[in-house]
């Protein structure tokens, strides 16, 4: 009886020893159990004490311990996101178990979403838009016509004319106009709308107008200065003189000087051009070869004229030479290469208007006399 009573009281005292330790053994407390009633030990039955007491009334019986107080759950802080994470990745700030928001470490994105990226052009038929539906096709602008150049013009009409004179043209010949003639004409060619141009206009490669028309004076006389030259200037009309250089430089009477010469250039509406030196006499052979001469002595005899013409005219007038007019109209093969290398505009005496297509060599003129006024050839 006494070995049982022993061993039940053993038992009572080591069991809050056990439990103290068991609480002592565990990595974190457990949240506290709800309160239930104190564990005790079953009930054993109480042998009587010898003086016929029972025993709980001998030894009082010890308070159950109780488990300690779980402490509250500590405060983890929270990790912040890496600040290469991309905004569309950044997760939402979470709460923290007091209820404030986790603080945020990177700067926010204020576009809510990325910019997408352009898609490369579709191709094929079977390419459709990202909603399922067929893509309209865009309308390619629509190309202007090409404009075909304005058709260049080529033609031009050359007038001939010589002396000038005044009156009613009673005695006049083929080489001889009124100023009544000149002064019509020029008037009739500027309502029509005609445009004058110079043989340095041609070698420059001005274009012609729809209407142009080319005035020419031959051999050089006074009266090209004296009634000619104010009616250029009242119209405003251009005009090349080409005298017989010999007779301006020996002061020929009847024929241009250098100081009339000098003027007409210096108003810009008079270029001079070649007729020879001394080559234009009263036959008609001009430049052209003489019979039986060979091309030696036809090059040492034609030549050095054609040079001395250049020479005299540059020199007075400070002007470069570009015109030859064809003595009568009569050309010669032994001199082209000569003419082409110092001249860039020939002209003839033969009838018709010129077509620059083909070149500004040996063009042809019309002749204006009193009975032909230029209309006749120009309408």
């Amino acid at each position: 009886m006494k070995k049982t009573f022993r061993r039940s009281l053993a038992c009572l005292l080591l069991l809050p020893v056990l439990l103290s330790a068991a609480c002592q053994q565990t990595p974190e407390p457990a949240p506290a159990p709800p309160e239930e009633a104190s564990v005790s030990a079953p009930e054993q039955p109480q042998p009587a004490a010898p003086d016929g007491t029972s025993s709980a009334e001998a030894e009082p019986e010890p308070e159950p311990l109780s488990p300690p107080e779980a402490e509250p759950p500590r405060e983890e802080p929270k990790e912040a996101p890496p600040p290469d994470v991309p905004p569309e990745e950044e997760p939402p700030p979470e709460e923290i178990s007091s209820g404030a928001k986790a603080p945020q470490t990177a700067q926010e994105d204020p576009c809510a979403e990325p910019c997408p990226e352009p898609e490369p052009p579709c191709e094929g038929t079977d390419c459709q838009s990202p909603s399922g539906e067929e893509p309209v096709p865009e309308t390619p602008p629509e190309e202007e016509p090409v404009q075909e150049p304005a058709p260049s013009c080529s033609k031009l009409y050359i007038l001939m004319y010589h002396d000038v004179v005044e009156g009613d043209g009673s005695g006049c010949n083929d080489w001889t106009i009124t100023t009544g003639r000149l002064r019509e004409d020029l008037q009739w060619m500027t309502d029509q709308g005609f445009t004058f141009y110079l043989p340095r206009e041609l070698a420059q490669g001005v274009p012609l107008a729809e209407k142009s028309v080319m005035i020419t004076f031959d051999d050089g006389y006074a009266s090209n200065y004296t009634l000619a030259f104010p009616l250029l200037k009242e119209f405003g009309a251009k005009a090349v003189i080409s005298p017989i250089v010999r007779y301006v430089q020996e002061g020929v009477p009847g024929y241009l000087t250098w100081d009339m010469c000098r003027e007409m250039a210096a108003s810009g509406l008079v270029e001079f051009g070649s007729h020879t030196y001394d080559l234009h006499g009263a036959d008609d052979q001009g430049i052209r070869r003489l019979e039986g001469e060979c091309q030696a002595d036809y090059e040492a005899r034609v030549l050095p004229d054609l040079q001395t013409s250049i020479d005299l005219l540059s020199a007075e007038l400070g002007q470069p030479v570009t015109f030859f007019a064809y003595p009568n109209g009569k050309t010669e093969p032994w001199a082209v290469q000569f003419l082409a290398e110092h001249f860039s505009v020939t002209v003839t005496t033969a009838h018709g208007p010129a077509d620059l297509s083909g070149g500004l060599y040996s063009l042809p003129r019309h002749n204006v006399t009193v009975q032909n006024k230029a209309s006749q050839w120009l309408s």
